[in-house]
């Protein structure tokens, strides 16, 4: 990130507050990273938690006026249509892991507008593309909607790979068991990481109890 980058990045997250869980988890060179998608702050999070080369694929909507687009493309945003992805989107997503960098995706393809953090039906771009260019998936969790002034937490599990399936023709049924073990993999996440939160409350509630 440039330092106008950075300062937004870090502007932004004085007001909504985050800290991480996993950051060693980050893997060296190409990776898709999935994560679940609770708000607009989720972006900026994720650009605090990795400052190097990233890029993440957004909805098509938000490209609609040139000085929103232009600021998203300087961080690495990749203008893709949700029903109907089309092939320069998606060789320009190719071309990202190609080159080894980071490549984001929220895989419920857009924000979760339930007012619960229950993951959605999962889109199969993720995994394809993961697939194709043989790089590994790394779950993350978000726990909650961003609120200002409230810390959040996020937590970075560890990477995977569908490598037995990197010589194979993928099938549909292929891709909907390896959707299926994405989900696994990043609830799992989101279990660790409310287990976690949970025994940090219980454990201030119990010095705070012993100390009145």
């Amino acid at each position: 990130m440039n330092w106008f980058q950075r300062f937004i990045v870090n502007f932004a997250c004085i007001f909504y507050p985050v800290k991480f869980y996993g950051l060693e988890n980050i893997p060296e060179g190409g990776a898709v990273l999935v994560s679940n998608h609770l708000s607009l702050i989720d972006s900026l999070y994720l650009r605090k938690m990795y400052k190097k080369e990233m890029y993440f694929l957004a909805k098509k909507e938000l490209f609609k006026k040139k000085c929103i687009a232009k600021l998203l493309g300087s961080f690495g945003a990749i203008p893709i249509d949700r029903d109907k992805p089309d092939i320069k989107s998606l060789l320009a997503a190719a071309n990202v892991l190609r080159r080894d960098c980071k490549l984001l995706i929220f895989p419920e393809g857009t924000r979760n507008r339930t007012g619960t953090t229950e993951l959605q039906p999962l889109k199969s771009g993720s995994v394809v593309l993961a697939v194709k260019a043989k790089k590994p998936i790394v779950p993350i969790i978000i726990l909650k909607k961003a609120k200002i002034f409230r810390r959040n937490k996020m937590i970075i599990g560890e990477p995977y790979s569908f490598d037995e399936y990197y010589e194979t023709k993928i099938t549909d049924e292929i891709v909907g068991a390896m959707d299926e073990i994405v989900k696994e993999k990043m609830t799992e996440q989101q279990q660790k990481l409310i287990y976690m939160v949970n025994k940090s409350k219980k454990a201030v509630n119990e010095h705070e109890s012993s100390n009145g």
